[in-house]
């Protein structure tokens, strides 16, 4: 069981009880931060906060926030490799002269799509610490296995089972990082994470073109096969320390998500995730999560590579795209912890998608236009992340609709991906594609218009239930504002905060009384 970053080194409540400077997350009365924390803080808010917070959430950071990333990292990298595989021998060793590049990224989505909705409900029996990492690894051994592909069939079905066993890592990090962050600390986390995605873009093409340089032909191996190699000897120590590195809950987190308004997990029932699709929330969310299709951007280097570029310089010049997400994003990022502008900033980030989808749609304008069309909705790239931070924020009362509310997203986005792709921008048509970038174009207009009907949707919401806005600016029912000035659990022993069924270990709710009280109205 993962523990290691919150070892409490056998310090009881008790113990706390009769000196709460033992505690290892005390923070002292009244302390105040020094100017320069508060000023560093604006960077990264954790520097400001009380001694004891600081170091919860830098172990939180050093732990959990590190696996995501570099699980991240890898599931990047190798949606970025195929294409640069494909445009670096692959196309010509397996004789690919047809849709076989598009049916590539089918058979993942299929996968992907059947996955989805098994891999949630396996968390009903399976702890995340287990499930996430075996699936990893089974991921990693598919991507190795492309490295042997002798024609496109062999790698449909390993691109299947990748997919496959992808399915579960998006809905259910997403969830975890929602489930243990703070408002101001979980924009920041969610890009960061998200930015990696970028960093392995960046890196893959700097990859690519060092392997087609010096690994083309060494030990029978073409570039693009060692590509897939060298994917797999990277993720499997990542998937290895995934088994260590989801910590566990302790008191601290129950305190803090308590106070935040968060709830904890509830029994899954079949009555209780059908209503999961009858629900306003399904449906106000999933109509701009299903609509988010970027077009713009997605195919530059099969357009550099049709004007008459080389293979080394097809795989680096998209990477100042990823630069651009790079810093863009962690500006969205720290806009959004600080200003709480949400849905604004998620309509925002959607801008130069509609810039880069008309500008290419239209065609017929100079390459540099051309050129920045492509580079210009990388700004933007931060939206599902933003997005995601705000669903994680305005379903904070309900844990198992966070996880199935991506998962059955990314269940529609990919069976719809599965077939979009294929149709709106088939490989033989490459680089001019005739509606594909108008499609994009109409589905980004599409996509901001709900964001706002999700927003009109959530405060009909607030309105109707007589929720009340917390300190920390979150929606709560009145019986949920809580603080820690004084120690008392009495008022909220629930189960749905009590009861932490995956990583929780044991809770003692009378041990645990003393840590929070109901605000006295």
């Amino acid at each position: 069981m993962a523990i290691w970053p919150f070892n409490r080194n056998e310090v009881t409540m008790d113990m706390i009880a009769q000196d709460p400077t033992c505690d290892p997350y005390y923070d002292p009365p009244g302390w105040k931060p020094p100017r320069w924390r508060v000023t560093l803080s604006f960077f990264w808010e954790s520097i400001a906060k009380p001694p004891g917070e600081r170091r919860y959430v830098n172990k939180l950071d050093r732990g959990l926030l590190v696996y995501l990333m570099l699980s991240y990292f890898i599931k990047a990298l190798d949606q970025r490799n195929i294409s640069n595989a494909y445009v670096s021998g692959m196309k010509q060793a397996l004789h690919l002269d047809g849709n076989e590049y598009n049916y590539f990224t089918t058979l993942f989505n299929c996968g992907y799509l059947v996955g989805s909705i098994p891999s949630q409900l396996s968390l009903s029996f399976a702890r995340p610490s287990i499930m996430i990492p075996s699936c990893e690894i089974l991921w990693t051994v598919m991507v190795m296995l492309q490295s042997r592909s002798t024609s496109a069939k062999y790698i449909y079905i390993c691109r299947f089972f990748q997919g496959f066993a992808e399915s579960i890592c998006y809905p259910t990090m997403m969830m975890i990082i929602g489930s243990w962050y703070k408002p101001e600390e979980i924009a920041k986390r969610v890009i960061i994470w998200d930015m990696t995605g970028n960093i392995a873009s960046m890196f893959s093409g700097y990859l690519q073109a060092a392997i087609y340089t010096n690994l083309n032909g060494v030990s029978g191996f073409a570039g693009w096969q060692w590509l897939f190699i060298i994917d797999g000897v990277i993720s499997l120590p990542i998937g290895l320390f995934g088994y260590f590195a989801i910590p566990e809950l302790v008191e601290y987190s129950i305190r803090r998500m308590t106070e935040v308004g968060r709830k904890g997990t509830k029994k899954m029932t079949v009555k209780r995730f059908f209503q999961i699709f009858t629900g306003w929330r399904f449906w106000a969310f999933i109509t701009p999560y299903a609509a988010y299709i970027t077009g713009a951007g997605t195919y530059m280097n099969l357009w550099l590579q049709a004007v008459g570029y080389d293979v080394q310089m097809t795989n680096i010049l998209p990477t100042i795209g990823n630069a651009i997400s790079l810093v863009s994003g962690y500006i969205f990022a720290i806009l959004s912890d600080i200003t709480r502008w949400r849905w604004q900033l998620s309509i925002l980030t959607l801008l130069p998608y509609v810039f880069g989808n008309l500008v290419l749609a239209i065609w017929d304008v100079p390459f540099g236009w051309k050129f920045a069309a492509n580079l210009v909705p990388n700004i933007g790239s931060s939206f599902f992340s933003l997005f995601m931070a705000w669903e994680s924020e305005v379903f904070q009362d309900d844990t198992e609709l966070r996880g199935y509310l991506p998962a059955i997203g990314n269940a529609i986005w990919y069976c719809q991906y599965a077939w979009f792709p294929v149709v709106a921008f088939p490989a033989q048509d490459a680089p001019h594609y005739k509606w594909g970038y108008w499609a994009a174009f109409g589905l980004t207009i599409i996509n901001i218009v709900s964001i706002y009907a999700m927003y009109l949707a959530i405060m009909w919401d607030v309105r109707r239930r007589g929720l009340v806005m917390n300190k920390y600016g979150l929606y709560v029912e009145r019986e949920d504002l809580v603080d820690y000035s004084s120690s008392s659990l009495d008022d909220i022993k629930r189960p749905e905060v009590l009861e932490q069924v995956y990583e929780t270990g044991s809770i003692d709710a009378e041990r645990d009384s003393d840590l929070i009280e109901t605000k006295k109205e």
